[in-house]
C-alpha cells in the first residue's frame, strides 16, 4: 500500500480506548498481548511487546465482531498499525458483551 492509500485509510473516524487483545499468527499460535489505543472501521492501533514484520498477515478475536485478520502496516517503538481485512463497526467494541438471561420458570 502507497503513503497516499495509507493516507486515504486513515482519515476514518477514529474512537480511542484501552481494550486488551490477543494478536495471533495466521495459524492461530499466539503472539503476545497488545492493547488496543484506538480502532476504526478500517484498522486500529495496538501497543505492545510484540514481534512483527510490516506486511504480516495477524489474527485476532475482537469482542461483539468475532475473529478478525489484517495486515501489519507499519510498527514505530511498540505501536503497530492494523489494516483489517474487512470493515468493522468499531462501536460495537465498546459495546457490553450481552448476556444470556436464563429462561423463567413456569408457574
Amino acid at each position: 500500500m502507497s503513503e497516499q492509500d495509507m493516507g486515504d485509510v486513515r482519515e476514518g473516524v477514529r474512537d480511542s480506548m484501552l481494550l486488551l487483545v490477543m494478536i495471533c499468527d495466521v495459524q492461530g499460535d499466539e503472539l503476545g498481548k497488545a492493547i488496543i489505543r484506538n480502532i476504526s472501521c478500517t484498522g486500529m492501533l495496538v501497543e505492545g511487546d510484540l514481534v512483527l514484520k510490516e506486511g504480516q498477515i495477524v489474527r485476532f478475536q475482537m469482542r461483539n465482531i468475532g475473529e478478525l485478520s489484517g495486515e501489519v502496516m507499519r510498527i514505530e517503538g511498540g505501536r503497530i498499525g492494523i489494516h483489517f481485512h474487512r470493515e468493522i463497526d468499531p462501536l460495537a467494541v465498546r459495546r457490553p458483551v450481552a448476556k444470556a438471561v436464563p429462561p423463567r420458570a413456569s408457574p
